[in-house]
């Protein structure tokens, strides 16, 4: 899963580096976003300030119907199991922070959202935390150049809300956590936010762990585990 991610850059630079219009909104730097946080996310119409914990559009309305393209395709079969897991009504009252890749074409939850809201959402840096011994060992991923990127995501309008999709882990990332949020190629980004874009057989494929040689990784301080704690020294290696 993808539960903590920083974006430590100015606004400024994010409209830059998404060639975007500058919103009506202001946004700090974070260096340790966490679930229910409201975060700068890049829409097909520009920049929205959205909250981290997708709820469905029918979580409390009773839903209306929305016509789909039609399942059945490979691409289909092989991202979205029949088997997938219904979601509880727990989870979708208080928003899913991370859409997993295998299955999203089919989930009630998020079929919709991935053929007509799909967003991108800023980061420098993910979270993920080794498990052993009964501890949780945090750990920090970004790019090796320490650029911005681009994590797929999807985003309810009526909500205000999105999450991050998650695909299996890279062979870097493995070694902490089996997942890890989708960063999308820099060329496909364009084609993620395009709304006329609704063919499962383009899609599916870009949701998918990056490349590891562009990446790297390394242990940070457990200041990183409490929410309130949100300053450059959560991105520093933890020092022997």
């Amino acid at each position: 899963m993808c539960g903590r991610y920083s974006q430590t850059r100015e606004l400024a630079e994010v409209v830059k580096r998404f060639s975007v219009k500058p919103p009506p909104f202001n946004s700090r730097p974070s260096y340790n976003i966490c679930p229910g946080a409201l975060r700068p996310v890049v829409c097909a119409d520009g920049l929205k300030l959205l909250k981290w914990g997708f709820l469905p559009g029918w979580a409390d309305s009773g839903g209306a119907h929305i016509a789909l393209p039609q399942e059945g395709n490979s691409l289909e079969r092989k991202f979205s199991p029949e088997t997938s897991v219904p979601e509880a009504d727990t989870e979708a009252r208080e928003g899913f922070i991370n859409a997993r890749a295998e299955g999203i074409a089919s989930r009630p939850a998020f079929r919709a959202a991935l053929y007509y809201t799909r967003c991108l959402v800023p980061a420098d840096g993910f979270y993920e935390w080794q498990r052993s011994a009964g501890e949780k060992t945090p750990f920090r991923f970004e790019l090796r150049d320490k650029s911005m990127f681009a994590m797929a995501g999807v985003y309810e309008e009526k909500h205000g809300t999105y999450a991050v999709i998650t695909a299996a882990s890279n062979a870097l990332v493995r070694g902490v956590h089996h997942r890890m949020p989708v960063i999308l190629e820099r060329r496909h980004e364009a084609l993620w936010l395009d709304p006329r874009m609704r063919d499962s057989e383009v899609l599916l494929p870009l949701l998918r762990g990056y490349d590891s040689s562009l990446m790297h990784g390394y242990r940070v301080s457990d200041l990183i585990n409490d929410p309130a704690n949100n300053s450059p020294e959560c991105l520093e290696p933890l020092r022997p």
